[in-house]
This record gives structure tokens, C-alpha cells and sequence, in this order.
């Protein structure tokens, strides 16, 4: 049975008049007569009772008729909806993105595609950007935000952010009450990492940092998230060192300093990454809902 068939049939159950039918279907009568007694013979029973005047249609021609009608209707939506995910208005998109991310540059972006396109859904997902590279590579997500991501073989990496890193106290170390911090003072102080995962990029910066300013960190404990780290920073368990936009959004038993000396110079990245090939119209509408790329696109 083909959707042709129906078609005519379905029109023929309207009009009950094969002439009229057929202008309405722009094909000859002898051509529709044709189109439903094949189907009648491929579905071995009578549909249309010729006899009666006007036409009329058998029981199994009413049951058919409704069914049709049903799957005509669904086959026009799907095709409407098809053409609409085609151009982007329509569809799904998912994103993979690290905490700092919501801070900064993902809330806005969010925003704007949610206006331009309300009827793609969005399928968030918070990863650390060392989970990114599975997802990505796995097809779970379209995008991931990240910070400081790693290559990744066939993605491409757009930097969105650079900020300065900020160190955060416990509001009665004895540092708080500097305007600024250096690294050297810290040496005695518990630090607090984040995340905790072996290829994590800004864990090994924030190492990078005391390194070069000659301190061997003591480090007391390792969170799997920002949130907590900052958390085990206000119970007076150590510092840990976190972006300027999520110091801008901080608590209030929580107090940030900006660095001095080695490692003020500094700056964390926000980026995003995705696959070069992905041809959906939906990344490519969030790309223009991100910032501008601070430098040419690393693949």
C-alpha cells in the first residue's frame, strides 16, 4: 500500500464522486478508478459501493477512510517538523558545560538562544571538562564549556573568556585583610584543589602557579567541584583559587583577593569545543549566541 493510494482514497471519501476527485487529485478519472481498485484488490475487500448514488463508503471503507486520514496527518507533521529542525527552528540541542561556566558566559548565551529558537530543547548536562572529551567524542553532547580543555582530535576549540584567577580565605585568615595576595604567603596555608580528576587542566595550573613562585603547596584536599571547594574554604579548612566571574557571584563567608608578584600575570580560559563536522543547525545557532572567539579557532 502506498501513500499515493491513500491519498486518492481518502479524497474520493470527501467528494464521493469520482469526477470531482479527480480534479481536486489533478489526475484523469479513469486513472483514479484505476489507483483504488488496486487498492481494493490488494486489500481484498470492497471500499467504495458503486452501485449506490451517490457513492458511499463500505464499513471497511469508513475504517480505512479514519485510519488514513490519521496517517496522512501524521506523515504532514512529521514533514513540518522535519523542514523546521532542517533550518533550526525545531530539534535538540545538547551541551556539556563545567560550573565556572554558569558564572560567565553560559546564562546569556542560554538566553538568547532560548529566545531565537523556544522550541529546541536544550539538554544540559555539568561535566567537568575532562568529561567533555568522552561526551563529545560519544556524540552525547553537541558542545561542551569548558575551562582550559585539552585538543581533541577532530574538534574544534573556540577560546570565549580570559580572567584572572583569585585566590579565596576564610574571612579571618590573616590575609583577608590584604587588598592583594601573593603566592609565597600562602606557603603555609592548606590548599584546596578542584577537580578531582587526574588530567584536570586548572589543577595543574593552580600547582603551576606555586611552583613557579618557588612553594611546594601542602595540599589538604581535593573537591570534585568548585562549589565545594569554596565550601571547605569557608569551614577554615585551607584556600583554593577560583575564577574573577565566579568571585563576582561568591558567598558572603567567603572573601576573594586578587594575586601579586609571580603568578598575577596569570589568565584561566573559558572555551568552547566542538566536533568540527557536526553539521547541526542548532550548534551552529548557539556558536552565534556565545562570544566572540578572543583568537582563530585551534582544530
Amino acid at each position: 500500500m502506498n501513500l499515493r493510494a491513500l491519498q486518492c482514497f481518502v479524497i474520493l471519501a470527501e467528494e464521493l464522486n469520482f469526477s470531482r476527485a479527480a480534479e481536486r487529485l489533478h489526475i484523469a478519472q479513469p486513472a483514479l478508478s484505476q489507483q483504488i481498485r488496486s487498492l481494493e484488490e490488494r486489500l481484498g475487500t470492497q471500499l467504495v459501493d458503486r452501485a449506490r448514488r451517490p457513492l458511499s463508503l463500505t464499513e471497511a471503507g469508513h475504517y480505512l477512510c479514519t485510519e488514513a486520514r490519521q496517517i496522512l496527518g501524521s506523515l504532514e507533521q512529521a514533514s513540518l517538523v522535519a523542514q523546521e529542525i532542517g533550518v533550526g527552528r525545531r530539534g535538540w540541542l545538547s551541551i556539556g558545560f563545567t560550573r565556572s561556566a554558569m558564572y560567565s558566559i553560559l546564562p546569556p548565551a542560554l538566553k538568547a538562544f532560548h529566545h531565537a529558537f523556544p522550541q529546541v530543547e536544550l539538554k544540559l548536562f555539568e561535566l567537568l571538562t575532562e568529561e567533555q572529551t568522552d561526551a563529545l567524542r560519544d556524540m552525547r553532547i553537541h558542545i561542551g564549556i569548558g575551562r582550559q580543555p585539552l585538543a581533541i582530535e577532530g574538534c574544534t576549540s573556540y577560546p570565549l573568556l580570559r580572567e584572572r584567577v583569585m585566590v579565596a580565605l576564610e574571612p579571618s585568615h590573616p590575609l583577608a585583610a590584604h587588598d592583594t595576595v601573593r603566592i609565597t604567603d600562602l606557603a603555609d596555608t592548606p590548599l584546596i584543589l578542584y577537580p578531582k580528576h587526574q588530567n584536570a587542566q586548572f589543577k595543574r595550573s593552580v600547582q603551576t602557579l606555586y611552583r613557579d613562585a618557588g612553594v611546594t603547596p601542602v595540599v589538604a584536599h581535593q573537591a570534585y567541584e568548585i562549589q565545594t571547594a569554596i565550601a571547605l574554604v569557608a569551614a577554615g579548612l585551607g584556600v583554593t583559587f577560583i575564577g574573577e566571574s565566579v568571585a563576582r557571584h561568591g558567598r558572603t563567608d567567603v572573601v576573594f583577593r586578587h594575586l601579586s608578584g609571580p603568578g598575577s600575570a596569570y589568565r584561566s580560559t573559558l572555551a568552547a569545543t566542538f566536533r568540527t563536522d557536526d553539521a547541526s543547525p542548532h550548534l551552529r545557532a548557539f556558536l552565534t549566541c556565545l562570544p566572540a572567539p578572543l583568537a582563530t579557532p585551534t582544530l
